[in-house]
């Protein structure tokens, strides 16, 4: 290597101070760039930099951009430069790339050196930690610009800045993996708090029905039984007590399928999720004063039964619960419900144009807190906000991924199967 000319360091120090208080790859390039612009005149410069497993390179250009850095990577195989980046060759030096077979094999990815007329070509690798960590490349339009003594030069620069844009990588995957790994601890944190209080919830109902059991249902059997002790001491009954028993009988029955339907939709294993839906909305609103209209509509051609049945019953019930609080706390005229699919997600609507919903705390306690919990276990995606931008009415939306092989997650699973409890209005 020739001797080193004091010009030269004092454009490789200007370099150094470019790089200088940068914190992103691609900004700390394209200070350099300048800097080396008044070494190497170029019309077009970037920068390679290989993956960890040296499969993949991502592209920084500075100046005009092209193709390369429109994707986040690219496949070493098809880089143009490949054989710099693996470390067959010391560099690449060009006078016409257009027409250089290096450049263009089968698979190649050579569109922008054509389409950026890039003609003058030097390419030399980045090092650091011992090994080739990707690679600088410098271009013009103009056809044989470059000699060896540029390439020297063009290394000297990329010896410079390849231990910092290294540091630079190295801190944003660091970055990266932090924050993955703060967002997954968050996940399973929701996820254990969401369980807990769901499951207190359920614990919860299962105490309100047994107390509804005990004062209500129990007792009335414990009346009839005692009319009937009555009757049969009496030895006669007249036909209106008879009918009088038989009526107590059939609404004792009716509280009790109620309560077992609520606890076991019957009909969403027997006849699918829209059947169970609707279903339960013309229950919800039959007794409703003042009438409230219901609608639904299904164009998700029974989508939703082909995911699995605790992923669908977890559906199902945050369906009833946004019905339940629409009735219950709403007043609405009207409540509507849509299935809806595409080739890869399922999305239901529930619609109402009563009171709306205000604010809604996604880790409130109750109904909606409940909700969340459930589309947070399934992996279901829900929002609840207003239905109309007058603010009237609440728009509740979920959205789940159509995966046939999708496994519900093993909390969720036993949530899903423990014993039902009618579900908490908000």
């Amino acid at each position: 290597m020739s001797e080193v000319s004091p010009i030269l360091i004092d454009r490789l120090l200007a370099i150094s101070r470019a790089l200088a208080g940068h914190i992103d790859t691609g900004t700390a390039f394209r200070a350099t760039a300048i800097e080396i612009s008044t070494l190497i005149p170029h019309n077009h410069i970037d920068l390679a930099v290989l993956s960890h497993d040296r499969r993949m390179h991502a592209c920084y250009e500075a100046g005009f951009h092209t193709s390369w850095s429109e994707l986040s990577q690219h496949p070493v195989e098809g880089s143009p430069i490949r054989s710099v980046l693996w470390g067959e060759v010391p560099y690449l030096l060009a006078d016409d790339a257009l027409f250089d077979q290096r450049f263009h094999f089968t698979g190649a990815f050579d569109e922008p050196i054509f389409a950026a007329r890039l003609r003058s070509r030097i390419i030399v690798p980045l090092r650091a930690r011992g090994g080739i960590i990707g690679a600088l490349n410098i271009s013009r339009h103009e056809v044989g610009c470059y000699t060896l003594a540029d390439v020297e030069v063009a290394q000297q620069c990329a010896d410079l800045i390849a231990p910092y844009i290294f540091a630079l990588i190295q801190t944003e995957e660091a970055r990266r993996a932090m924050l993955a790994e703060s967002e997954a601890r968050n996940r399973v944190e929701l996820l254990r708090v969401g369980a807990s209080q769901l499951t207190e919830g359920m614990e919860r109902e299962r105490r309100r029905m047994a107390m509804d059991l005990h004062d209500q249902t129990l007792a009335d059997l414990a009346r009839i039984a005692r009319q009937l002790s009555a009757l049969r001491g009496q030895g006669v009954a007249r036909a209106a007590q008879l009918a009088d028993l038989e009526q107590e009988v059939a609404g004792c029955l009716t509280e009790l399928r109620h309560i077992v339907d609520d606890m076991r939709p019957s009909v969403l294993e027997l006849f699918g999720l829209r059947d169970a839906v609707e279903a339960h909305l013309n229950r919800s609103v039959a007794r409703a004063k003042p009438p409230i209209a219901v609608r639904i509509a299904d164009t998700s051609d029974g989508s939703a039964d082909s995911l699995p049945e605790p992923v669908r019953t977890a559906l199902y019930r945050i369906v009833q619960e946004a019905i339940n609080n629409a009735v219950r706390h709403a007043t609405p005229r009207r409540i509507d419900v849509l299935l809806a699919s595409t080739a890869s997600m399922l999305r239901v609507i529930v619609t109402d144009d009563g009171q709306g919903c205000g604010t809604v705390d996604p880790a409130a306690h109750g109904g909606i807190g409940h909700m969340h919990t459930r589309a947070a276990l399934i992996g279901a995606r829900l929002r609840i906000g207003q239905a109309s931008r007058k603010g009237g009415g609440t728009r509740v939306v979920i959205e789940i991924d159509r995966q046939p092989s999708r496994e519900l997650p093993h909390a969720a699973a036993e949530v899903e199967h423990a014993p039902r409890a009618v579900p908490e209005g908000v």
